[in-house]
């Protein structure tokens, strides 16, 4: 682990202690940003007691498939749905015949107090009243423009905003009735402020909304589901942003300096996500990151571990729609509803699955 003890000291630690480490003109062998407090691999050389770095990269990763054949299918379940291998293959066998038919609309920073938002979000709901099935609608805050605190006067207006919604919701009566939404709360929405996992937005705010909607489920951010055999990560939280801010170092392919890590107008940076991508993924965790840049609640840290990777991690950041496959992984940003009103539409089944080959859908859209 790469660890700062004292000011502009850094060290390396391990299981049998610590060692000060010099990664001044380090050969970074993999893509990804290095960051206090996250697992690398370094080869060097101690002079005068301290590491010297000549290489350095990140963790090795695995696909959730080796995973599952190397620990064990039960080892893998976060959900403990599958008891034996005989009932994931019948589950399999169910998936590759009806999971084609299912898919997530999913909108991230759905600001309920800006009056255009819900004009587009009607719109939204009178475009896809018409599906069979209806999409899962998953919500991702931040639901304010600006961070509401906890008053009275506040508590009020925010009661009143997720109403409103359950007002539109209620004009589309078969998405009123049989449509499943998931509120995930952001950053800024009512809860423990920015502690990771943030708690479910409480009930208390949310009583208009689920006396239109039927099947309304609140979830921790980060949260998981099921589909069928896939399991699918669901996070908000403005990660690139944090990584930038935090990173020390990473491979530059536009550049021959390391450090040269572009700050502004990252928003619709591939290859910075491709770095974020393998991140998270090689660090087997969320936020790998200083518990100043990013408080977690340790009880509950195992929420944030991507260790088997999920068969999708599903990002409402900043940044532009973005999409990579990484062993196996669907890694997707569905881009701020607030910004140019787009979303993601997700199938994890997608058309032509076979049980030995299934591809997903992911398709990237926009509200005129």
């Amino acid at each position: 682990m790469y660890i700062k003890i004292e000011e502009k000291k850094y060290y390396l630690e391990d299981d049998r202690g610590i060692i000060p480490i010099n990664i001044s003109k380090p050969n970074i062998l993999s893509d990804g940003f290095i960051l206090e407090n996250s697992f690398y691999l370094v080869e060097g050389e101690v002079v005068d007691g301290v590491l010297r770095v000549d290489k350095i990269g990140l963790p090795v990763a695995e696909s959730r498939t080796e995973s599952m054949t190397a620990i064990g299918l039960q080892k893998c379940d976060f959900f403990g749905a599958f008891p034996s291998l005989s009932e994931y293959t019948k589950v399999q066998e169910q998936e590759t015949v009806h999971g084609e038919a299912g898919s997530f609309a999913i909108l991230s920073d759905v600001h309920l107090d800006r009056p255009d938002v819900l004009i587009k979000l009607e719109k939204l709901f009178d475009g896809l009243q018409h599906m069979s099935p209806l999409p899962v609608f998953v919500f991702m805050g931040n639901f304010t423009s600006k961070p509401m605190s906890s008053s009275i006067n506040n508590s009020k207006t925010i009661i009143g905003y997720f109403e409103e919604l359950g007002n539109i919701i209620a004009q589309y009566p078969r998405i009123a009735k049989n449509g499943r939404f998931i509120i995930i709360p952001g950053p800024n929405d009512p809860g423990m402020g920015t502690i990771l996992p943030h708690h479910p937005i409480p009930e208390y705010f949310v009583t208009g909304l689920r006396s239109k909607v039927q099947r309304l489920v609140l979830t921790s951010n980060p949260c998981r589901f099921r589909y069928f055999t896939k399991e699918l990560v669901f996070f908000r939280q403005d990660m690139m942003a944090k990584f930038l801010d935090n990173s020390l170092s990473f491979r530059n392919q536009d550049s021959d300096d390391s450090n040269n890590i572009p700050h502004h107008n990252y928003l619709g940076n591939q290859h910075l996500f491709s770095h974020l991508v393998q991140t998270v993924i090689h660090q087997g965790h969320l936020c790998p990151l200083p518990e100043m840049a990013s408080p977690i609640y340790w009880q509950y840290d195992h929420v944030m571990r991507l260790n088997p990777i999920p068969d999708a991690l599903i990002l409402g950041d900043r940044m532009e729609q973005m999409y990579e496959n990484y062993l196996g992984c669907d890694v997707i940003n569905c881009g701020p509803f607030i910004r140019d009103f787009s979303f993601l539409m997700y199938r994890p089944i997608g058309e032509g699955s076979t049980s030995s080959s299934i591809k997903s859908d992911v398709e990237f859209s926009q509200i005129d």
